[in-house]
Order: structure tokens, then sequence, then C-alpha cells
């Protein structure tokens, strides 16, 4: 096996051939790449740090996964009031429609059927 015939795959350069220097073809390939119209991401924060933007995305799952558990939240309570006020009342509210929904009891039994 002749050394001088493999490509470096660290830097992406292959031996030079015949007829052709080294630097010749490394000229090239900056030319190539100094052509092409990119857009860089570099300049951002969460580009630089992968942490920081895992961290970001969290919090915005955090806090979103929050306000649904909030609005829920407020929803039992006003059942739970309405329920000890009366049960026509506690019937009323969007948690005593579903509770009296037979679609929402089909629905419910098919997916412990289907598990």
């Amino acid at each position: 096996m002749d050394i001088k015939k493999l490509t470096t795959h660290l830097n992406g350069s292959q031996p030079a051939k015949k007829g052709q220097s080294a630097s010749g073809a490394s000229s090239v390939d900056g030319e190539k790449n100094g052509s092409q119209d990119k857009v860089s991401l570099d300049g951002y924060s969460f580009r630089k740090n992968e942490l920081l933007f895992a961290k970001t995305e969290y919090e915005k799952q955090t806090q979103a996964s929050f306000e649904k558990m909030n609005v829920l939240k407020a929803k039992l309570a006003e059942y739970d009031t309405a329920k000890s006020e009366s049960s026509e009342k506690a019937a009323e509210t969007e948690i005593g429609q579903k509770l009296n929904d037979p679609a929402v009891w089909t629905g419910i039994a098919r997916k412990m059927l289907e598990e």
C-alpha cells in the first residue's frame, strides 16, 4: 500500500494528481466555497451553544404545559364549585357536559379496548 495514494479524510483533501500541485487543488476548492451564497448562523448564540438552545426550547415547552395545566385546573375548580352547589349546575360546566356525553364515554371505552 502506498501512503501517497491515500486520501486525507481529516481535511477533505486528496493527494495531488500528476501535473497538478496540492496548492492548486486547494485553491480551486476555496474558490468554489467562496462563490456560493450561504447563510451563516454562527453569529447567533443558540448555534454556538447547543445547551443554551436546548434549555430555551425546554423552557418554551414547560411554559406551554403549565399554561394548559392552569386552564385544566380552572375548569376543575369551576366544576368542583358548581358540584358543591348542585348537581344541575355541575352538569352545565364544560367538564360536567363531557362527563354526561355518551360520545366521550364511547371514546374512553375504545381506548381501553385498544390497550
